[in-house]
């Protein structure tokens, strides 16, 4: 089977999983949001920003070097486990102690308790960071989609039963880690390794070598991320909180359907072809072509109906969400794309200098979003979305010197989508404009699914090319017969 024909069945099961998952734990966020309330759910956001960090720091950073070397042995399984697991404990001690003075910094006391009761998802994910890099570098990506769909059942069901019950805010926290610990429990049933003792230094060295330059680049990208909400927090309130947290999870949602699967899925692609020799550049430019036909649609489309969306599903008191809905639309746009050239650096061992570009994010950001806080919640996304725009084309420049192509075919490559959704937004729009009065769901449906058809029309008009490369990677290569 080649790399290409791997990679799209890779990303077929994920995307599959992807969004069943999603699909389940949207129906459990909407009513956990509807029974709790947004103020309750702005304080466990604010509790989140640093076990979203935390977890994330151990569940890709020091595995990845597994995914990126060429022929890993035993001892080199055995000292990422350990150095993860080493990472997740530290980590999860300075949660416990920190927890006081953070919830001291935002004024509420039950944020202490929170974050200590979260922070055992910490070591549960860095004892089970090897087993799914297996996985990974093995393109098991059928396990990988079963145990994320058991995780949003297990976890949904408890949430659900304890805010039934009055648990309150704990509620979300109860979801949380029966959700980490059924992940957990299938990730290790899919694999046949098992930790052990037998290691050298030297490989101790390389796997911490590799692990100290991506743990940088997750910490940057974490920042990035959650810098917001910790602003907004300390400044704006739990409500300022909760309106953001809750349009940063619907885009958070879709930017993972979309580009959650092509970056789990391109990143061992891209190693496998430079293992075989080939030309990695390549297939990140048709990656970069496809991703841009789903991509495209999707985000512009939530930008444009976020209103209509929020009324929907979440009812009047979310409302004051929808521009902060609609321009977090535009990050979810630029991480589909970003992802997977960060993926690319990754499989290239070359983790230094992405890893400089999203520091810079974090500092440009920073400053932005600093200089527009007067002006409240809309403001401060506005210049958040902003930051990443600005210094996007170094990025381009990085890839394609490591892709060993130039930068023009990777930016023009998405021209002709960004044309089509345009159109496509322009249908959106009038069609929710004719239905002014109709009822909701009949607006949002016929709205949707206008946008759709019109988007498939356009892709069948002018981008025919993507379908048949698309093809081209999904038919799986004929077998060579022997001479």
């Amino acid at each position: 089977m080649s790399v290409g024909h791997k990679f799209i069945k890779g990303v077929a099961w994920m995307a599959a999983g992807g969004w069943t998952e999603q699909a389940i734990n949207f129906v459990v966020f909407v009513t956990m949001a509807k029974l709790l309330g947004p103020e309750l759910y702005g304080l466990l956001s604010m509790a989140a920003v640093f076990i979203v960090l935390a977890e994330a720091l151990v569940r890709e950073s020091v595995s990845e070097y597994l995914i990126a070397a060429h022929d890993p042995k035993e001892e080199d399984y055995n000292a990422t486990f350990w150095l993860t697991a080493g990472l997740g404990l530290v980590l999860a001690l300075i949660l416990w102690a920190g927890a006081g003075p953070i919830a001291a910094l935002y004024g509420h006391e039950i944020v202490a308790g929170l974050i200590r009761g979260l922070s055992i998802t910490v070591l549960l994910i860095a004892f089970t960071a090897v087993p799914v890099a297996i996985l990974r570098r093995e393109f098991n990506f059928r396990v990988l989609s079963l145990r994320a769909i058991a995780g949003v059942i297990v976890g949904g069901s408890v949430g659900i039963g304890m805010a039934l019950s009055g648990w309150g805010v704990w509620s979300f926290v109860g979801q949380w880690i029966a959700m980490i610990s059924t992940n957990v429990v299938m990730a290790w049933t899919a694999v046949a390794w098992r930790p052990g003792m037998k290691t050298t230094k030297t490989h101790i060295r390389q796997a911490g070598a590799f692990g100290a330059k991506v743990l940088g680049l997750r910490m940057a990208e974490l920042a990035v991320v959650q810098m917001p909400t910790l602003l907004i927090g300390a400044t704006l309130g739990p409500l300022a909180t909760g309106l953001y947290s809750l349009s940063w999870r619907l885009v958070e949602t879709l930017t993972f359907l979309i580009s959650t699967p092509l970056r789990m899925v391109s990143q061992p692609a891209f190693a496998a072809v430079r293992r075989e020799g080939g030309r990695a550049g390549d297939l990140l430019l048709d990656i970069a072509r496809l991703t841009g036909v789903i991509s495209f649609p999707f985000f512009i489309g939530i930008a444009v109906m976020a209103e209509p969306v929020l009324r929907l599903f979440f009812g009047e008191e979310w409302l004051d969400a929808a521009p902060v809905l609609s321009a977090l639309a535009f990050l979810g746009l630029y991480l589909s794309v970003a992802m997977v050239q960060q993926s690319f650096c990754l499989a290239a061992g070359k983790a230094g200098e992405i890893t400089m570009l999203t520091w810079a994010n974090v500092a440009l950001g920073a400053v932005l979003m600093l200089v527009v806080a007067r002006w409240g919640l809309v403001a401060i996304t506005a210049a958040f979305v902003a930051a990443h725009y600005f210094l996007w084309g170094f990025r381009y420049r990085l890839v394609a010197r490591l892709g060993e192509m130039t930068v023009l075919p990777l930016v023009t490559c998405n021209i002709v989508p960004a044309l089509a959704t345009g159109g496509m937004a322009s249908v959106v729009i009038l069609t929710h404009r004719a239905l002014v009065g109709a009822p909701l769901i009949v607006d949002v449906a016929v709205s949707i699914l206008t946008g759709v058809v019109t988007f498939a029309a356009l892709t069948l008009l002018f981008m025919r090319d993507r379908l048949r490369l698309f093809l081209s990677y999904a038919r799986p290569a004929a077998p060579e017969i022997p001479v």
